[in-house]
């Protein structure tokens, strides 16, 4: 749900004022049903409950298409929700896949330098999951587990590594410059209209 609520409030962001249907369709457009399971009820329900919680404000627009629409736009409460979970989707090593999906579409709505710290955080945390990881021998008697049940330690391990390779290769990327970051101009993903960065 994480996911689907940075998300919503990402695309909120972006468009200012919109409503829940061209929210869905953005989402949709970005191949967010495969990688974060995005689907238009979890979208409705994520605007009912971040209405409810005072993080969008709920309105009724004119219809820009034809029919009059309920419509959103983020709070100052939905601007510090989307950056916490947008923090904590780049700095955190876990496996919450979605979030993290979700962390890197909205990234270039952070300073370069902020974005770049989160994921040196995320790197700490993974190279010290892959050192333990990689600290697993293989298993005695007194292990209790069937003997082949060691053989997901190094898929754990591989897989660390791999997310660990992948985001010191995007740290890189964003040091040399590489995308156009919130602090690099209005132009940047994500943000709000008008916003200069």
């Amino acid at each position: 749900m994480s996911a689907t609520r940075l998300l919503v409030l990402g695309v909120v962001r972006l468009h200012g004022q919109t409503h829940g249907y061209r929210v869905g369709r953005e989402l949709l457009s970005w191949g967010a049903k495969e990688w974060a399971n995005v689907k238009w009820g979890s979208i409705y329900h994520a605007l009912r409950k971040l209405s409810a919680e005072g993080r969008l404000r709920e309105f009724f627009a004119e219809g820009d298409e034809i029919v009059d629409r309920t419509s959103y736009e983020i709070t100052p409460e939905g601007e510090a929700e989307l950056h916490r979970l947008l923090r904590r989707a780049l700095s955190h090593g876990g496996d919450d896949h979605a979030l993290l999906f979700a962390g890197v579409t909205l990234m270039t709505s952070l300073p370069r330098a902020e974005a770049v710290e989160l994921l040196k955080e995320r790197l700490a945390a993974l190279e010290a999951a892959n050192a333990e990881l990689a600290g697993f021998k293989e298993p005695g008697a007194e292990w209790g587990k069937p003997e082949h049940v060691c053989e997901l330690f190094g898929l754990w391990h591989r897989t660390v590594g791999a997310g660990a390779e992948w985001t010191r290769d995007l740290i890189a990327s964003l040091e040399a410059g590489r995308y156009t970051m919130a602090d690099d101009g209005p132009e940047a993903f994500g943000l709000p209209p008008g916003d200069d960065g």
